[in-house]
């Protein structure tokens, strides 16, 4: 396992304010390997012991804060009847990690478990089945966790608004009768696709709220998402439904630094008009055998963020502008 791909910075020989583990895109099931719809190689029940070798190089560290998971712990074609116990049974090898771990919930999660039985297994605090959160692991920092699928056709009720906001949009903006098929959709309309989700009015106005809080406090603000916000980050099938909106508030504001997700497995960065460096992380799932992707990033006081990765997961320096109040 090459851990930190050879990367080499000056930021390696500062001590960090703290620093925390990442992985996302785990995916489990105890089913043969597979291939996605692009036909990529899916590894199945090797993504568990990547998820393993993690929590050993986390706990080998001993100076983790926190772990970060950015969604779809289990995949999809988990048969149903093992849904709960795949869950379970990878949210005990998160719990061996000697300190907190935070989840964010994701379409193959939804696919698994509705909301009402996936968020306390979790442990994610939930507001009226959202799943949108907040944390400051010091007084200099600040980690929003956006509910990427809190306006979606799964893992709502049927006959939930949520559930009925999100069929509206797909049948305005794709007219496929399959709504996971992109095919005659142009450029970021490509986006509209069922397995994907927006943020509601109510998380919207929450994060307006805490961006401006975290300005008030003079607070570095991370905002993760299973989710991609930038679409110069991530391909355009893998975007928040309106992750523009979510961009304009946060471009109010000199808080966010940076923006971490999952979901497009293949990973990605950019920096945005604003200067907001954005860090798509590779998946687990896909590993072969003997491989990893995963790895931690370390918070310093000179307005940088290193990610640390080992073997698919690159590497970044992801440096920025130190925070201004109001």
């Amino acid at each position: 396992m090459g851990f930190a791909n050879g990367f080499t910075t000056t930021s390696q020989r500062k001590q960090p304010l703290f620093s925390f583990g990442v992985i996302s895109d785990v995916q489990y099931a105890d089913i043969p390997d597979g291939r996605s719809f692009l036909g990529v190689p899916r590894f199945y029940r090797h993504s568990i012991l990547v998820l393993q070798r993690a929590v050993q190089n986390w706990n080998k560290h001993q100076k983790h804060k926190f772990v970060m998971n950015f969604g779809d712990i289990v995949d999809g074609f988990c048969p149903k009847d093992q849904s709960l116990n795949a869950v379970q049974k990878v949210v005990h090898e998160f719990e061996k990690f000697n300190g907190p771990v935070y989840h964010m919930i994701g379409n193959h999660c939804l696919y698994n478990l509705p909301r009402d039985q996936l968020l306390p297994l979790l442990k994610i605090p939930s507001n009226n089945g959202c799943a949108y959160y907040d944390f400051s692991p010091t007084p200099e920092y600040r980690f929003v966790v956006l509910d990427a699928y809190d306006i979606s056709a799964i893992g709502w009720p049927q006959d939930h608004p949520k559930t009925l906001e999100a069929l509206k949009i797909l049948s305005e903006k794709n007219p496929n009768v399959d709504k996971n098929s992109p095919t005659g959709l142009l450029g970021l309309e490509r986006r509209f696709l069922m397995f994907n989700g927006a943020v509601g009015k109510e998380q919207l106005e929450w994060l307006d709220g805490i961006l401006q809080d975290a300005t008030s406090l003079n607070q570095n603000v991370v905002v993760c998402s299973h989710l991609p916000l930038d679409p110069r980050s991530s391909s355009k099938e893998a975007l928040l439904w309106n992750y523009d909106e979510v961009l304009d508030i946060i471009h109010r504001y000199n808080c966010v630094k940076v923006c971490l997700a999952g979901h497009d497995h293949k990973g990605g960065n950019s920096v945005d008009s604003h200067g907001i460096y954005h860090r798509v992380f590779e998946a687990a799932l896909e590993c072969p055998p003997g491989k990893d992707a995963f790895g931690y990033i370390d918070a310093y006081d000179d307005n940088r963020l290193t990610l640390i990765g080992s073997d698919r997961m690159r590497s970044a320096d992801m440096c920025f502008n130190p925070p201004t109040g109001l």
